[in-house]
């Protein structure tokens, strides 16, 4: 029986395109660019967009909100992969939630204005329920 060598080759898909790149030799950093604070994307160089504070204020709600989720015992703890109640915690995470939902009002149109109000009164409706079960 004759030795064979099988070979493989190693594709790496995890890029967005979905198209594999092949194998590139590790490019520096410009060290006066990251000197200077410039933000540079991962692919190509390019610098991230600005965000604008509506879109962080909205960003922070969204995690607040998941969180409030995860603390009345509403929806599995990614960490823990279990389903905890602390209702102390879903209130402190709610009223977050609402005073910078009312804030964002100010910076966003209508539309948005119309589901972070909802996004609030369901959580505060289900924080009830909650109470009302514990």
């Amino acid at each position: 029986m004759p030795d064979s060598e099988e070979s493989f080759e190693f594709v790496d898909k995890r890029r967005s395109s979905g198209e594999a790149v092949p194998d590139e030799p590790a490019q520096e950093t410009d060290d006066r660019s990251a000197a200077a604070g410039e933000p540079e994307s991962a692919t190509h160089g390019e610098p991230h967009p600005r965000l604008a504070a509506a879109d962080r204020l909205l960003m922070c709600i969204d995690i607040l909100h998941q969180g409030a989720w995860i603390a009345l015992g509403l929806v599995t703890d990614p960490v823990t992969n279990q389903i905890q109640k602390d209702l102390g915690e879903a209130r402190v995470l709610i009223d977050a939630t609402a005073a910078l939902a009312e804030h964002a009002e100010g910076f966003v149109d209508e539309p948005v204005k119309r589901d972070l109000r909802n996004l609030v009164a369901t959580l505060r409706m289900n924080f009830v329920n909650q109470s009302g079960r514990a």
